[in-house]
């Protein structure tokens, strides 16, 4: 990773960030916006509003025209984590403590859903001509994420689910996201027919890389690092991609194993090594490393209708960096 790189990822969070505090500027009532700002206040990558404002530099566009709806989309992406955690019962989210569990879940639903008007509005401060356009996939990709969100929690229920369906899955709940970032920012840069479709797949390819990433991180990373609980996706049933796959090459020992544990009322640090045993076993672990190197390696292929300029040598770099990310 080059220092102009991190120099540019650095420059462009903080213009992001610094537009959000604009944006949620008010103080009363307390119990509305001292949450949200404690929400978008947590840190975070802001990949996505990066993501935005480096495809749209790419394709030829200025940071004025595309910051807000940059800001926009980072408003309703911490909007369906503070729904997200009250979902899952989460207690961390960044090494914090969540905000329904700092506050009550009333509180977070009202906070999550005044973020998302608060996106709509940043969505709306300048005219564009192409605005409809704009809001169209915005709330288009908004529906996605609920739905995606609604076949993770009934997956929880169900004995299996197949790949196919996982990643129906994650196409809707994480990579739609992605993937409306690199839409309207080639959108609002004036990008060619053939370079707003190569970034919708560009996002579409990074979003599902990012999710099973995630995934894996849940088994594997410290706590301290990721920020989380580990071992949280197998106490809630969650069927990422490693217990899809396991479940798909398990002997019938190994498949009873891991259904026992899943099913579980409570399940202990025990129960986590022996699903993690199972997954090693399985291959599991390779597999899915394999698969977050090819979404990768699909995204750069992508870049190729892009003119030569910095912008697009960021775009290919901020692949790598996700390849290396531990949290």
């Amino acid at each position: 990773m080059s220092h102009t790189f991190e120099q540019k990822i650095s420059e462009l969070k903080k213009v992001v960030e610094n537009r959000i505090y604009e944006i949620v500027n008010k103080n009363e009532p307390v119990t509305l916006y001292e949450p949200m700002r404690y929400a978008i206040s947590s840190g975070g990558k802001r990949l996505r509003p990066v993501l935005l404002l480096l495809v749209n530099e790419a394709v030829g566009g200025t940071l004025e025209n595309a910051l807000d709806a940059a800001v926009a989309l980072e408003l309703v992406h911490n909007f369906t984590l503070v729904h997200d955690d009250i979902m899952d019962n989460d207690d961390l989210r960044r090494g914090r403590e969540t905000v329904h569990k700092k506050w009550d879940a009333n509180v977070a639903i009202l906070s999550g859903d005044a973020l998302l008007v608060l996106a709509y509005s940043a969505l709306h401060s300048n005219p564009y001509p192409i605005l409809p356009e704009v809001l169209k996939d915005f709330s288009r990709g908004i529906l996605k994420v609920c739905e995606g969100q609604t076949l993770d929690k009934e997956f929880e229920t169900r004995e299996s689910v197949t790949l196919e369906e996982y990643y129906e899955m994650i196409d809707k709940k994480t990579a739609e996201l992605f993937s409306v970032a690199c839409y309207v920012g080639s959108i609002l840069g004036g990008g060619s027919e053939e370079q707003i479709n190569a970034m919708k797949l560009y996002g579409k390819k990074v979003g599902r890389a990012f999710q099973i990433q995630d995934d894996l991180l849940d088994v594997i990373s410290e706590e301290a690092v990721l920020g989380k609980d580990i071992g949280s996706d197998i106490e809630e049933n969650k069927k990422t991609f490693l217990v899809v796959h396991a479940l798909e090459n398990a002997d019938e020992d190994q498949k009873q194993k891991l259904h026992f544990i899943l099913n579980k009322k409570r399940i202990t640090a025990k129960d986590v090594r022996d699903v993690i045993d199972i997954f090693r076993q399985t291959n599991t672990i390779t597999a899915t490393r394999n698969i977050i190197e090819n979404c990768l390696n699909d995204a750069k292929k992508t870049l190729l209708p892009l003119p030569d300029n910095s912008a697009k040598h960021h775009l290919n770099e901020l692949l790598d960096t996700i390849a290396k990310r531990n949290s």
